[in-house]
């Protein structure tokens, strides 16, 4: 089976995120309404692209990109600064567990990071939630622990986290970042666009 073409693959998610009714016919094997976009990384400057175009032809759909609320959390709580001298300073994985993961993290229930999912739109089954960003924001947030979070914040609106990697369903349904590191399994969304002809 050959690999479509990321044009062919937006033409598709297109005309399926052009309204919630129309996402949500391609259901997921729950009552969640969570989708994943998967694509090659080496195409993500195509994809901001093309994300865009789709903002501005669908005012249903809300960003969210992970990236960038990251960033006004850091911003807001005056660590920016700090954050930037240390990064010259202290290793990595220090940096990660000591600074970035107790900052950001997601695993709380209540926390400034779902907040701002839970503040800028209502979970009234009218928009499409779109979550970008994912690679950029690796590996202080995580795509499969915003996953899991949002399960509790959104019930009617759909999600659909564009994701530069793969997500592989063979034998579990695994996040593959950058088709090379495991992110982890995560088994209740459902594949949006195949990427493979004679899947859809």
């Amino acid at each position: 089976m050959a690999e479509r073409t990321l044009n062919e693959r937006f033409i598709d998610l297109e005309d399926r995120m052009i309204n919630v009714p129309s996402l949500i016919r391609y259901g997921t094997a729950n009552e969640l309404r969570f989708y994943i976009f998967d694509y090659a990384p080496k195409d993500e400057l195509l994809v901001r692209k093309e994300v865009k175009k789709l903002k501005s032809r669908n005012p249903a759909i809300i960003e969210f990109d992970l990236y960038e609320m990251m960033l006004d959390i850091i911003r807001e709580q005056g660590y920016m600064e700090d954050i930037q001298r240390m990064e010259t300073e202290y290793d990595k994985s220090l940096m990660l567990r000591e600074i970035f993961q107790p900052l950001l993290s997601v695993e709380e229930s209540e926390n400034e990071f779902l907040d701002r999912f839970k503040q800028s739109v209502a979970d009234d089954g009218q928009s499409i939630i779109l979550i970008t960003g994912v690679g950029k924001a690796y590996p202080i947030v995580r795509s499969h622990t915003i996953l899991n979070n949002l399960q509790s914040i959104f019930r009617k609106n759909p999600v659909v986290m564009m994701y530069p990697g793969r997500y592989e369903i063979k034998n579990a349904m695994t996040l593959r970042l950058f088709e090379r590191l495991d992110d982890d399994n995560y088994y209740r969304a459902f594949p949006l666009v195949e990427r493979r002809t004679g899947n859809d």
